[in-house]
């Protein structure tokens, strides 16, 4: 679920974007269609946005390149900071290049999610040799496969032991990409052993619309069910000889041992130790532990704990000497930034924020003794700010204005930055900034967003509001897009359109182009929950053993902070989501059958007995322990309620979440007696219905069919006045 998680929030604002030739043969007859066709074309570039593409290439400082993306073609500038000027680049000039901030990721290598077929192939950091797999085991060869030898023998499909090759949880919920790591020498080679031999499988049927059908069988782990073992190996080039690295301390693995989970694992740039995460099965202790190549022996560096709920760490940043590094850390329940030396001792906290979370870090300057970064530290959390601290953790002071949104690209000095800000209703303004001591000014103003078109289609902004969610004290925030035509004295239908796992938003002060779908005749609503990230860890407990719980409750609450408003019909109201967006479709709609008319479920985990361990486990806890909070996750305990529409969807080749999935839904459905559709994805993997499709079934049930209802109520009206004789109303 890890890796649909970004994919999932993309698409949210790309559905509802059809040609007509895609379009259900029912849909371009339907009520809504003819507006959509004619707007929907046209909301993508009814705005030029005030962002440029910067490049500060002049060490200095003095000077940086950027590109505005208005107008028929980009247009390149050079800005001269002393003269305060713009010079326009020629295509002989060269192109600058957009700059990215922040911590990141190297691409990750993901293999194919256990597939046991696929080799992997690493070469070693001279060119001159190569590691790669084949039939679970390692080999070594030249770069050009000569002198090929054997690392490992125990790998086998049949023993079902992995060597250098990920297994499933790994690749989808820890983002392991590769588990073979040369050393910088290129002298040792590291990897990582699965033993799956006592994982439970998962046949998957493939290739279902052929003549013949396939299967893959993977080792799949769900909650309460034994998971792969993690081993971490070296091996020496020279001598041949292998060292066991004890990732448990030599402790009898078990679900409590720190080294359950191993992964993250990279060589320290001097070749003196591998460092890597582990943690034991609930999830809730990691640690960040350097292990030596030649003795096996681990040590911890740093120790991340909570006691009722999950934790999690991020890598850490090298300082210049390799020995200082900063960590972010949850411990006091806020995200707070902590320089470590390697021997694992705190040196000094950097920040100490209470009631807002630091964000990425964009520059250390060792030499001047100051760290640049962004935090959550505006008027509401959503609002990035730039701050600057010493590295002796004095003088935090935060750079910009708290009103705005703010993405920053500092300058290689440090003296100057520019500025995008924005709101979700205030369209983004690009600056030149000058930083003064604690404060910073304004410089020169390099683009700001034309609206021309915007207005001139009378495209709405999307609104954003406070409600309170299903505890009645917390507040949280939604967006409400209405169509470019509203009119607040009619009625209109909602549709919610929903992720709503640990650590998604849906909310935010990026400015907000409205949703294509609202030109159907809808409002689209979109909501932050109590799973939301972004305001403390104590805020994000609020769904620990409480998955299916706490944020469909506050679901349910946003709708409902719409019900006072007059154009709002509340007897028309559906939700729709895929993955988790599809459980809390399905969980909404059982749960709150008062509340949502109609549901779209897109390959739904549909009980959290059913998904993997990892995940599940993160946030549910372990079983047996926790069977009522696991039961309560199971949508097939609300079948009973159903009185909307339900579309259910899943892909028969889902990897990720399976078929068992649905088809148990489907299957408790059948049992109440209940109608609801299906959508079948033959050979798809983890997707969704058709926006058309969706579009289609929405239209039908919160359009059409509530106009017909109203239509027949009448006639039952007029034919039981004429009855009784009574005089009917003049039409």
């Amino acid at each position: 679920m890890r890796r649909f998680f970004l994919s999932a929030l993309a698409g949210l604002t790309l559905l509802g974007a059809m040609p007509a030739a895609l379009a259900q043969d029912r849909l371009r007859d339907m009520p809504g269609f003819a507006q959509y066709q004619e707007i929907q074309p046209k909301i993508a570039g009814s705005v030029r946005p005030g962002t440029v593409s910067a490049n500060w290439n002049d060490p200095s400082g003095k000077t940086f390149e950027y590109v505005v993306n208005q107008g028929a073609s980009p247009k390149r500038y050079r800005f001269d900071i002393a003269t305060r000027a713009a010079t326009e680049l020629k295509e002989a000039d060269g192109a600058a290049s957009a700059v990215t901030g922040g911590r990141g990721r190297q691409a990750n290598d993901l293999s194919a999610r256990g597939s046991y077929a696929r080799e992997h192939s690493y070469n070693s950091p001279d060119g001159k040799l190569k590691a790669f797999t084949r039939g679970n085991n390692i080999y070594l060869a030249k770069a050009d496969g000569a002198d090929e030898r054997a690392v490992t023998t125990d790998g086998s499909i049949e023993r079902r032991i992995r060597n250098g090759v990920p297994t499933y949880v790994y690749t989808e919920e820890l983002a392991l990409g590769r588990s073979i790591w040369w050393s910088p020498d290129g002298t040792k080679l590291a990897y990582m052993r699965f033993d799956e031999s006592k994982v439970d499988d998962y046949p998957l049927q493939l290739d279902q619309t052929k003549l013949y059908s396939t299967t893959r069988v993977i080792a799949y782990p769900s909650p309460g069910t034994p998971n792969p073992v993690p081993d971490l190996f070296v091996f020496d080039v020279a001598s041949g000889a292998t060292k066991r690295i004890d990732v448990r301390d030599g402790a009898p693995f078990t679900d409590e041992v720190i080294g359950h989970y191993v992964w993250n694992v990279t060589w320290a740039e001097d070749n003196s130790e591998l460092r890597l995460r582990r943690a034991n099965r609930l999830q809730n202790i990691i640690e960040w532990s350097g292990c030596s190549p030649l003795t096996g022996a681990c040590r911890t560096i740093v120790r991340e704990e909570e006691k009722n709920s999950w934790t999690s760490v991020s890598a850490p940043r090298f300082l210049a000497d390799g020995k200082r590094f900063i960590w972010a850390s949850e411990r006091t329940g806020w995200d707070n930034y902590y320089l470590y030396d390697i021997t694992g001792k705190l040196i000094t906290p950097l920040t100490t924020h209470k009631g807002f979370e630091v964000a990425n870090i964009l520059s250390v300057d060792e030499k001047a003794g100051v760290m640049w970064y962004m935090a959550r530290s505006g008027d509401n959390h959503m609002k990035m700010q730039l701050h600057r601290v010493g590295l002796d953790g004095k003088g935090d002071v935060r750079l910009t204005d708290p009103a705005w949104n703010h993405a920053v690209s500092l300058a290689p000095d440090g003296r100057h930055f520019i500025d995008t800000i924005q709101t979700h209703d205030v369209p983004p303004v690009t600056r030149l900034m000058r930083i003064e001591g604690a404060r910073s000014v304004v410089v020169a103003e390099l683009a700001k967003t034309d609206m021309t078109r915007f207005e001139s289609l009378g495209l709405k902004k999307v609104e954003m509001f406070t409600f309170k969610a299903g505890d009645g004290v917390t507040d949280l925030h939604a967006m409400l897009h209405r169509p470019h035509n509203f009119d607040p004295a009619k009625t209109y239908p909602v549709i919610v359109s929903i992720y709503g796992g640990p650590g998604a938003n849906q909310a935010s002060e990026n400015f907000q182009l409205p949703d294509p779908m609202t030109e159907y005749g809808f409002l689209v609503l979109k909501a932050d929950l109590r799973s939301a990230s972004g305001r403390g860890k104590a805020f994000q407990n609020a769904i620990y053993e409480k998955m299916g719980q706490t944020e469909v409750d506050d679901q349910a609450m946003a709708v409902k902070a719409l019900w006072s408003r007059p154009y709002v019909d509340k007897t028309r109201v559906g939700i729709y989501g895929t993955s988790y967006g599809g459980s809390m479709a399905a969980w909404s709609i059982l749960r709150y059958p008062d509340v949502f008319q109609a549901a779209v479920s897109n390959s739904p985990v549909t009980d959290h007995r059913l998904y993997d361990s990892t995940y599940s486990e993160r946030y549910m806890g372990l079983l047996p322990k926790n069977a009522e909070a696991y039961k309560r996750t199971s949508a097939m305990e609300y079948v009973a309620n159903l009185k909307g529409d339900l579309l259910i969807y899943y892909g028969t080749a889902d990897d990720n979440v399976h078929p068992k999935n649905a088809m148990q839904l489907i299957q408790a459905l059948q049992r109440a007696g209940k109608h609801f559709e299906v959508q079948v994805g033959p050979d798809a993997g983890h997707t969704a219905v058709s926006t058309a499709r969706m579009m289609e079934f929405f239209i039908e049930s919160l359009v059409i069919k509530p106009e017909v209802a109203k239509v027949a109520a009448q006639m039952r009206a007029r034919e039981q006045a004429e009855k009784e004789g009574r005089p009917q109303a003049s039409r």
